[in-house]
């Protein structure tokens, strides 16, 4: 009699807001006007009307683990979407859940000051999901910790800041909060939320994950 091989992996789903192998972020040329830079063709725009780069090609080849689709990674983060399966984040009397990279505490790394504010452009997970979050993003997978949030303010753009003449200066990755006049000279590929009021919690307890249903199973039970 033949043993039985060994059970292959359990297969997780890959993070909604991965980019793929197969798809590529597109910035068009670019112009400079009286109200920042612009596109003389198709553009993508947010509802505050700052600049995005464009996403072509379809979700196939492999999924960039340690990449986010900027497009993706926007909506989620307006909409307060799970990371992974882009339904409804976690929401309880504590707030939103989010998992965030587990901080060093040096001068580059500083320990996290809740009372001024915790940037970060991780989108929100829901129980059912947050596992894979973990496991899959490369800054989640060195390390994390889970936090149900009460306060999540939408506050800056990262992207790609284009000086303007005279100076000439090349373009340079920078953070801009979403008031600054400057955000109108970028192109934003990360939306950047500022979170407050935190409640630590423990992803590894069974009791907390027992009964959570995936996100995107939720929302197409209310579609149905």
């Amino acid at each position: 009699m033949t043993a039985p091989g060994p059970r292959p992996p359990r297969l997780l789903p890959v993070p909604a807001v991965a980019l793929w192998s197969d798809q590529t972020v597109h910035v068009p040329q670019l112009r400079l006007g009286s109200q920042g830079i612009y596109s003389t063709g198709p553009e993508m725009r947010d509802a505050d009307g700052l600049l995005w780069p464009q996403v072509f090609g379809p979700e196939t080849g492999e999924p960039l683990y340690a990449v986010m689709d900027p497009l993706k990674q926007r909506r989620a983060m307006e909409e307060f979407r799970c990371q992974v399966g882009m339904g409804p984040a976690t929401r309880t009397p504590l707030g939103v859940l989010w998992a965030l990279p587990l901080l060093r505490g040096t001068d580059e790394d500083p320990p996290r000051d809740w009372e001024k504010g915790v940037l970060t452009t991780e989108p929100p997970v829901c129980l059912a999901h947050a596992r894979v979050a973990v496991r899959k993003w490369l800054r989640l997978k060195e390390g994390y910790a889970a936090f149900f949030v009460q306060e999540a303010e939408l506050y800056a753009i990262k992207g790609t800041f284009y000086p303007p003449p005279p100076i000439g200066a090349p373009p340079f990755r920078t953070t801009r909060r979403l008031d600054d006049p400057e955000a109108r000279l970028m192109v934003a590929d990360l939306l950047v939320r500022r979170l407050k009021k935190a409640t630590p919690i423990d992803l590894s307890d069974p009791d907390l994950t027992r009964d959570a249903a995936p996100c995107n199973r939720l929302s197409r039970e209310k579609t149905s």
